[in-house]
């Protein structure tokens, strides 16, 4: 009759001998329960705050200057495709947004001015 260190002794024996035999499954289960336990970050979905500061930029020249001879189209397009870009800067800079549920109008263009007061405080430099 075997005590109970030579049962032990074997235990951790054939333990160790079906792990080498099984290094790939325990390997990738144990891959699986630690990404489980922490996933890996999330990336920002959409272009660099980089992009679109510049594109900001851009865009923000043509709606505050329209060249001559624009028509009112064409600075419709270029008024919401600059509030557009406002929006997805602000998300990014988790400032607050309200621009998107407000109306044509006057209190469209002071929500406008005002995200981009916040945006200004927040470092973004749309100038």
């Amino acid at each position: 009759m075997a005590g109970p260190v030579e049962v032990l002794v074997v235990v951790l024996l054939l333990g160790a001998g079906l792990a080498v035999v099984c290094y790939d499954r325990v390997r990738r289960a144990w891959r699986r329960v630690r990404d489980r336990a922490s996933p890996p970050p999330e990336t920002p979905v959409g272009p660099a705050i980089e992009d679109l500061a510049r594109s900001l930029r851009r865009v923000r020249a043509e709606v505050v200057a329209p060249a001559p001879g624009t028509t009112m189209a064409r600075r419709r397009g270029t008024r919401a495709a600059y509030e557009d870009l406002l929006v997805q800067a602000a998300e990014r800079l988790g400032v607050p947004d309200t621009l998107s549920g407000v109306p044509e109008g006057t209190d469209r263009e002071a929500e406008r001015l005002r995200l981009e007061h916040l945006l200004r405080e927040a470092g973004l430099v749309l100038e």
